[in-house]
């Protein structure tokens, strides 16, 4: 296993907005992995739409960087 798997498989999964912006860059593609074979992507993508409609203009704009860094076009 390379570093990069092992510090992923000692993190925690993202559960929100917050997770996926602190999370390393290289991290992502891993992630994105573990969530889709836990069944648990659908969830965060669900939250961070949550946060797509917050009336608070800095929460709106940090779920569109979390989706973004996920992959998901604007």
């Amino acid at each position: 296993m390379c570093q990069e798997e092992t510090t992923m498989a000692a993190r925690p999964l993202p559960h929100g907005t917050k997770d996926v912006l602190d999370l390393p860059p290289s991290e992502i593609p891993n992630a994105i992995s573990r969530l889709t074979k836990d069944r648990k992507l659908s969830g965060l993508v669900s939250r961070i739409h949550r946060d797509l409609q917050s009336h608070d203009p800095a929460r709106r704009s940090q779920g569109a960087l979390a989706l973004k860094r996920l992959g998901f076009p604007e």
